[in-house]
């Protein structure tokens, strides 16, 4: 690739950013009655992890001074933010629990629900798709998905997941199921982040650039040279450059990477003209 080939890519080069088709989600994550506030820090770091901003603390069981304290910002590291900025929505009749919850949920649009049970199907309310199988929605306007998460102990109730959409679960060993609160919101979290996000690699000033078909082309025509002048028998060369070929199209080679080994494959394409002239 020429310079000017190159500073044109490395110019139009973004980084991992939202796909323009869910550029209009904007997803809140709701921890439901948690009792925890080593796993609300832990959230908080996740949530930073993975570029989600709004938390919301629903009628916590935990206190909001352990929540907010410093033993919790520990946990939640870079994502002090997001621990500060969570709205904690306390109730102080436990008997409205499922009034009060009710009510906040119409607040969204669209809302997502999850589960360490529904193995059996026993229970037609916790019928669950896996995280990867989730088809979220594409929408010209503003669309508010709320996604919870239940209580350590017990989870979300057959009542609050009757008020979600969709439900999911995170396949699991058969001998043991349950996974801790925190360790569950990133799998799904991440899960999320790879369906709404374009993800490049490379990243700073200096991105890894993936080498494309054309720059593929280049390398594929002097290996055919090589084979023709290695006079491999005929019914082994088209095999014999079909393995190549796979190859380096499975491989997510990079631009550098390419080049390098391109040179190599041109020297040896190289010395074998000069052989092949000196041996006429």
């Amino acid at each position: 690739m020429n310079k000017k080939k190159k500073k044109k890519v490395i110019n139009s080069f973004q980084e991992t950013h939202r796909a323009h088709q869910y550029e209009n989600l904007s997803l809140t994550i709701i921890l439901v009655q948690p009792e925890q506030a080593a796993n609300i820090g832990s959230i908080a770091r996740i949530m930073e992890n993975f570029n989600f901003r709004e938390l919301i603390i629903f009628n916590p069981l935990e206190s909001v001074g352990n929540i907010l304290s410093y033993k919790t910002q520990g946990f939640a590291m870079h994502g002090k933010e997001i621990l500060f900025n969570a709205e904690i929505i306390e109730i102080n009749n436990q008997e409205n629990h499922l009034l009060e919850f009710r009510n906040f949920i119409k607040n969204f649009d669209y809302v997502i629900a999850t589960t360490a049970k529904g193995k059996r199907y026993s229970n037609i309310r916790r019928l669950a798709v896996f995280p990867e199988d989730l088809n979220l929605p594409i929408s010209d306007n503003p669309l508010k998905i709320a996604l919870l998460f239940g209580k350590e102990s017990r989870g979300l109730t057959n009542e609050e997941i009757s008020l979600a959409d969709i439900l999911l679960r995170i396949p699991t060993s058969n001998q043991y199921s349950a996974l801790n609160l925190s360790h569950a919101c990133g799998i799904i979290l991440y899960e999320i982040f790879k369906k709404i996000n374009v993800l490049n690699i490379g990243r700073g000033e200096n991105p890894v650039l993936i080498a494309d078909q054309e720059d593929r082309l280049i390398l594929y025509d002097i290996i055919k040279k090589i084979i023709e002048k290695l006079k491999i028998r005929s019914y082994k060369k088209e095999n014999m450059f079909f393995a190549f070929k796979n190859i380096f199209g499975r491989s997510f080679i990079s631009k550098k990477e390419l080049s390098l080994v391109l040179g190599l494959f041109s020297k040896v394409n190289k010395i074998l003209e000069r052989l092949n002239i000196y041996q006429k």
